[in-house]
């Protein structure tokens, strides 16, 4: 396939993918954009906005459509790291299985991450950044 097909069949995709999120968000269509540019760059993105505008509903929409396994951490005051990361337990056959915390999700919604100890926003986000240098 040359170059110019691929991107023809990227901006088709891309518009076919954004007809699917508008079934459930209606407008919002640059936030969308830059939610999705973030995905398709491998970034982050920072969503602000009073209560009641479905950021959430629009993560999660944008995470189901293509494919993705979405989290929501609520951070609170007495969140600790291993909440977020996971841990290892003792299974009933004595022997330690680590389980995934949320943040091994493909898309994670951190809400209020300004309520939590310091102690679990560095563990996110180190957990970010090295999913950004593709460690994790």
């Amino acid at each position: 396939m040359s170059d110019v097909a691929a991107i023809g069949s990227l901006v088709d995709r891309h518009h076919a993918l954004k007809k699917e999120i508008a079934k459930v968000i209606i407008g919002q269509e640059k936030v969308i954009d830059q939610i999705l540019l973030s995905i398709y760059t491998g970034g982050h993105s920072l969503l602000i906005g009073v209560p009641g505008l479905a950021k959430t509903l629009m993560v999660n929409t944008i995470a189901k459509t293509l494919g993705l396994d979405f989290k929501r951490i609520q951070f609170t005051p007495d969140l600790m790291p291993s909440d977020i990361l996971g841990s290892e337990i003792l299974d009933q056959n004595r022997s330690f299985k680590f389980i995934k915390g949320p943040v091994f999700a493909n898309i994670i919604l951190a809400d209020e991450i300004n309520r939590t100890p310091p102690k679990t926003q560095a563990a996110l986000l180190e957990a970010m950044q090295e999913r950004a240098e593709g460690v994790a």
